[in-house]
């Protein structure tokens, strides 16, 4: 348990050191077994330690360890674990520059092959109040079928399997969008086609089969 929560810890200093929220905005959570470790509420990225996250039984909601109350959005990162066996990590993040423009109405479509490759299947959900249970059913709904989803006038959600694959989705999701306003202030965006994307993809799957083999052994 001590090991989760100091990583976790670090990771949410990782995501302020990279601009990826201010103040107290955004929560991180991982998976722990039966229980989840999350950000509380209050509390800025940058001066979270291990011993201030908040652990929660996954089962029933119940805070089992800390001093501070977990973070408003819990019902959501509930949801996404109970939804998803194979999700152990949510970085939500109030990225300015992704927020920016999914906010924008304007979609982030692939520009470059990491946004194909590390962020997973993308989707966006319209504005609903932060906190509540309309926005944890939203976004678990989502998380079904997609890895990195978009709130409007919000910000972003990233799951992973691991800390650092949700960490990952988070900055990749924030350089795409910064990449997609410069391509539009210098000139029109050229956006990567079904095709193009399609191989990329393929790509993927087959590098991870070759991961899976060498696992494996002989």
């Amino acid at each position: 348990m001590a090991i989760i929560r100091q990583e976790l810890a670090g990771y949410g200093q990782r995501i302020a050191a990279r601009g990826l929220t201010a103040g107290a905005g955004g929560n991180i959570s991982a998976r722990d077994g039966r229980f989840l470790w999350i950000k509380p509420s209050g509390l800025a990225m940058e001066e979270l330690r291990g011993r201030d996250m908040t652990c929660v039984d996954l089962a029933c909601g119940a805070v089992i360890e800390g001093r501070f109350k977990p973070s408003s959005e819990l019902p959501l990162h509930l949801g996404i674990y109970r939804a998803r066996p194979d999700v152990n990590a949510i970085f939500h993040t109030h990225s300015p520059w992704a927020s920016g423009v999914i906010t924008s109405d304007a979609d982030i479509r692939p520009m470059f092959a990491e946004v194909v490759n590390d962020l997973g299947g993308i989707t966006t959900v319209p504005y609903i109040i932060t906190g509540s249970r309309n926005l944890a059913d939203a976004v678990t709904e989502a998380a079904l079928q997609h890895e990195t989803i978009f709130m409007m006038n919000h910000g972003v959600v990233a799951l992973g399997r691991s800390m650092k694959q949700a960490y990952f989705r988070c900055c990749v999701a924030e350089d795409a969008a910064k990449s997609f306003v410069a391509a539009s202030l210098a000139g029109n965006p050229r956006f990567l086609s079904h095709g193009q994307i399609q191989e990329l993809m393929a790509l993927e799957t087959a590098a991870y089969r070759t991961r899976m083999a060498e696992m494996e052994g002989p």
